[in-house]
């Protein structure tokens, strides 16, 4: 394991001394939003070596442990309680994939299935001791993810089932056929079970979201009292629909929002 971690290393490093102004760019040299930059480098290594991360993956699945064992105290003979839980970077790692990503310059979807049916994610920290207590206590699971079925299904399934994870079955496996919104899956969850539990690292993994960053940010302080209980939600800061909200295209754009960051240096 510490040759990967230095195998991994010394591709991320190496690729961060590249000129940055060379980064982000598709193979005509334009400019590709898809493309990861140098920037994207913090992010892969917070990710993968830093114990702050782990740390957070635990506190995460430490409260979600609090949190269904009490439901159960509440509710011991109930029997269509559900858990619903999305599959990347909240109990897959995909980091040693996103430095793969940098290494070679190119953009997400260039290697993605590839990597999905190599099957060798590894499990989010607490993600596996987390799903088993739930599973013991006779909680039902799902995965709903937007990996798509038709390229993917296999190899997903057996990288949660090699990783240990309960439950890893097609009958609990809800993966992506049309379009990208989980609601209409977690709905299809709903029609039998009561859903006691969602866990991801993206806000649409919770509940329907919103493209608007504004918007998005109204509607979690209006969860405000769920998360850390009903809601759990990971750290991932190298993907997701919060980079879409901010619709960050262009330098001009960058600068805008930045110049709203810093406005308590400039406010006379």
């Amino acid at each position: 394991m510490r040759k990967t971690y230095l195998f991994i290393l010394s591709i991320l490093i190496s690729g961060a001394c590249t000129n940055i102004s060379d980064s982000g760019k598709n193979k005509e040299g334009k400019n590709d939003p898809a493309i990861p930059n140098a920037y994207f480098v913090n992010a892969i290594l917070y990710n993968y070596f830093s114990a702050e991360y782990k740390a957070l993956a635990y506190q995460a699945f430490n409260a979600a442990s609090d949190h269904i064992e009490l439901v159960k105290l509440k509710n011991p003979h109930r029997t269509d309680l559900a858990i619903v839980l999305d599959i990347d970077e909240t109990i897959l790692d995909n980091s040693p994939y996103q430095a793969r990503l940098f290494e070679l310059n190119t953009s997400y979807d260039s290697l993605w299935n590839t990597w999905c049916n190599m099957s060798q994610a590894r499990p989010i920290p607490g993600s596996v001791e987390f799903l088993k207590l739930a599973d013991s206590m006779g909680y039902h699971i799902f995965y709903i993810t937007n990996r798509k079925e038709k390229h993917v299904l296999g190899g997903t399934l057996t990288n949660i089932q090699n990783a240990g994870f309960p439950q890893a079955d097609s009958s609990h496996l809800l993966m992506r056929t049309a379009d990208n919104s989980k609601e209409s899956r977690r709905n299809k969850v709903r029609e039998t079970y009561e859903i006691v539990m969602l866990v991801g690292d993206n806000i649409a993994d919770l509940y329907e979201d919103t493209s608007n960053f504004v918007l998005r940010d109204k509607t979690v302080k209006m969860h405000k009292g769920e998360f850390g209980r009903r809601l759990i939600v990971l750290p991932n800061s190298i993907y997701g629909n919060w980079t879409e909200s901010l619709n960050l295209k262009t330098q001009t754009q960058v600068d805008s929002l930045i110049s709203i960051m810093t406005q308590p240096f400039t406010a006379n």
